[in-house]
């Protein structure tokens, strides 16, 4: 993966009081603002991210 195609949207240190609660809910609004694109939690990164979901070629 292009280093690039990654975003980070939310990073854990800078937000030490949000809940999992809340996590699981910025996700999902992010989910319906980017339907284009994958959301996921990247652990190393203690992070929400997203990537642009692969095209799957039709044939």
């Amino acid at each position: 993966m292009n280093q690039d195609e990654k975003t980070v949207h939310l990073r854990l240190k800078d937000n030490p009081d949000i809940t999992v609660e809340e996590v699981y809910k910025f996700m999902e609004e992010l989910r319906k603002k980017h339907p284009d694109r994958e959301i996921f939690y990247d652990g190393d990164l203690q992070a929400v991210c997203s990537r642009p979901k692969k095209q799957i070629p039709k044939e």
